[in-house]
């Protein structure tokens, strides 16, 4: 990272791949209205024109920003501690994530959920250690997870970062269980469920007269009844009266 918190590795070309997430992130910031129109356009012009990672950290960073940041009087100047010899820790919606946090627990399971949450920095740093336990972090699509220090092996399923978001540098270890890191689940739509319409001119029907008493079928559809009535040899006046033929 240089001086602005943006990659050093300023030769990196930038894929076709990494431009594309970056337009989306684009066209999610004009659908909310976090842009305008006009400085959409301004955005998407340079980011197509741009060739290196750095660049490209440029334009989006100039965008506003994909997490929420704590307000400059209330960011921490200490790291955030937590520790406990027993007990689930869970950090989720809206807290502050420190430059600097620091979690320890000697028997429990932890869960670090950043979709929510509030940064201190651009570049924010987690230590996170359990004697036995899954440790589990949740991080927003787009932000880049490097582990650091006494890492152990981490089940991962993160996409590629966009250069320009924000950086965890994670350490974390679990002497007995598993590491994961991944993206927030995201909720499938409701599907739709459609009925058929039935025809406000016909009455529902009532076909006892031949089904026998007590067996009256309202539910059936008209050609079912019409179907049914010409094996009983049934009339269609007689269950629609109103029905002319």
């Amino acid at each position: 990272m240089n001086d602005d918190g943006l990659p050093a590795e300023t030769g990196s070309p930038v894929s076709e791949d990494v431009q594309q997430r970056g337009i989306d992130f684009l066209q999610g910031l004009l659908a909310s209205g976090k842009v305008d129109l006009d400085r959409f356009q301004k955005a998407l012009d340079a980011l197509l024109e741009v060739h290196t990672q750095a660049d490209f950290a440029a334009v989006v960073r100039g965008l506003p920003s994909p997490v929420e940041f704590t307000p400059p009087a209330r960011r921490r100047q200490e790291p955030l501690e937590i520790s406990t010899s027993m007990g689930d820790v869970r950090l989720e919606g809206r807290w502050q994530v420190s430059r600097l946090t620091k979690i320890d627990t000697g028997m429990g399971n932890v869960t670090i959920d950043l979709s929510q949450a509030e940064f201190d920095d651009w570049d924010v740093k987690i230590v996170v250690r359990t004697g036995m336990g899954t440790i589990t972090v949740i991080v927003p699509r787009g932000l880049e997870v490097r582990p650091v220090g006494r890492s152990g092996p981490v089940t991962t399923t993160l996409e590629p970062p966009i250069p320009g978001f924000p950086v965890v540098r994670l350490s974390a270890t679990s002497n007995m269980g598993a590491i994961r890191v991944t993206h927030p689940t995201e909720k499938k739509p409701r599907r739709q469920r459609w009925r058929r319409r039935h025809s406000r001119d016909l009455p529902r029907p009532c076909i006892h007269a031949f089904l026998g008493p007590g067996r009256c079928r309202p539910a059936f559809g008209y050609q079912t009844i019409v179907r049914l009535m010409s094996r009983r040899g049934a009339e269609v006046a007689d269950l629609y009266p109103q029905v002319s033929h």
